[in-house]
């Protein structure tokens, strides 16, 4: 059962079902990077981009920790529905935007996003396109920060158009922080 660490939600149930297509992020993953985060680029007001959202965790965790709007991005359906659900169980439907799509393959943009986390299956070789796509796309604010897990022991190269900031393993899971570069 996943619930909202801290903010104006905690311990709030986020919904989750036999049926989620995903893996979600552990919540000491979340935490680790929320804690981070707040020395880095505090969230309140900011408006965040979850490619790969599944259940949403990041997302509804975000905006208990006060950010302003998220765009909760997956190509599955069901996936959806169930941030859908959480976002009425808590009265926040006004601050998500749902998006059917390939992370790799954004829409037009609805507004630039100051923080993204990209979470896609473990070994699934999608970090690459989608922070191409991202690169591609006025998703990204001047300053945005991107936050990528992916299996521990995936290899990451990527130095086009990013920064690597801060690299983290917990458990199973490495989280690397990363900026664009100037």
């Amino acid at each position: 059962m996943l619930r909202i660490i801290a903010g104006k939600y905690r311990g709030r149930k986020i919904a989750t079902g036999k049926h989620l297509a995903v893996r979600p992020t552990m919540s000491v993953v979340r935490e680790a990077i929320f804690n981070i985060l707040s020395s880095k680029k505090p969230i309140y007001n900011l408006n965040v981009l979850d490619l790969f959202c599944g259940s949403g965790s990041f997302s509804f965790e975000a905006l208990s920790r006060g950010a302003k709007h998220a765009f909760m991005v997956d190509s599955d359906y069901y996936n959806l529905q169930l941030s859908k659900k959480t976002a009425k169980d808590f009265g926040i439907t006004d601050n998500i935007t749902l998006i059917c799509c390939s992370a790799s393959q954004l829409p037009k943009i609805i507004s630039q996003c100051d923080i993204v986390f990209i979470d896609p299956p473990y070994n699934s070789n999608l970090a690459y396109p989608t922070l191409d796509g991202l690169v591609n796309s006025v998703w990204l604010s001047d300053d945005a920060l991107i936050i990528l897990e992916i299996r521990k022991n995936e290899n990451f190269e990527y130095n086009k158009n990013f920064n690597i900031i801060l690299e983290r393993t917990y458990g199973i899971a490495k989280i690397i922080f990363l900026s664009l570069s100037t």
